[in-house]
């Protein structure tokens, strides 16, 4: 299966496990001694199947390195959310305060983009519009793709990784904790204690084509 990219220009790429077939994490982040001042976390999404095609989704980025770049330190954190043949979402998301350990913020949004994978195909797909719940049927169902539907649900049922030798988030947690010198009981804790709110309680920025 054709591996989705990591990201260009980093010090350090990697790819990472999503927990599920169709979506796969990609992380780059850059180096100086025991500090990592710039990152970037994707989540990509197998948006076609023949042949197969991975579109980044999802992006959770910090840049204190240049003065146009988004410090998550000043700004918080961000999600810019990709959909189908419309315009990339800006999301702010609420979060609480964010430790200086720059690889325990990027372990944080790893497992946000996992734990969340779900509403971020669904706004990809149009399945809901960005800060909003699911869209409803009349009878009270939800509405959902018609488009290879069971070999859709089969592959999300499916936690096996589409990229062979893709981290598991533990072991990119023995990476970052490598990068800054700390541990990896450190990095893994310092992630569960950030708290950032679910996508649908973000405030929603730059839309257009509703």
């Amino acid at each position: 299966m054709t591996a989705p990219s990591v990201p260009a220009g980093y010090d350090e790429t990697r790819h990472v496990q999503a927990g599920r077939m169709d979506c796969h994490i990609t992380v780059g982040f850059d180096q100086q001694h025991r500090h990592i001042p710039r990152f970037l976390v994707q989540l990509h999404y197998q948006a076609e199947t023949d042949p197969v095609r991975w579109r980044v989704i999802a992006r959770m980025d910090h840049n204190e390195t240049s003065v146009t770049g988004h410090d998550v330190y000043r700004e918080g954190l961000h999600v810019d959310v990709d959909r189908r043949g419309k315009t990339t979402v800006h999301l702010d998301v609420p979060h609480s305060s964010l430790p200086p350990s720059r690889g325990t913020v990027i372990r944080a949004c790893v497992e946000y983009l996992r734990r969340e994978a779900e509403y971020f195909i669904d706004v990809f797909e149009s399945d809901r519009s960005p800060g909003r719940p699911p869209n409803w049927r009349p009878d009270g169902g939800r509405l959902t793709r018609t488009l290879n539907r069971l070999s859709l649900l089969e592959r999300r049922m499916s936690h096996e990784s589409p990229v062979e030798n893709a981290l598991a988030p533990e072991e990119l947690s023995e990476l970052l904790a490598d990068a800054e010198g700390t541990t990896v009981e450190e990095i893994e804790q310092g992630a569960e204690e950030i708290d950032i709110a679910p996508p649908e309680e973000a405030a929603v920025v730059d839309v257009s084509d509703e």
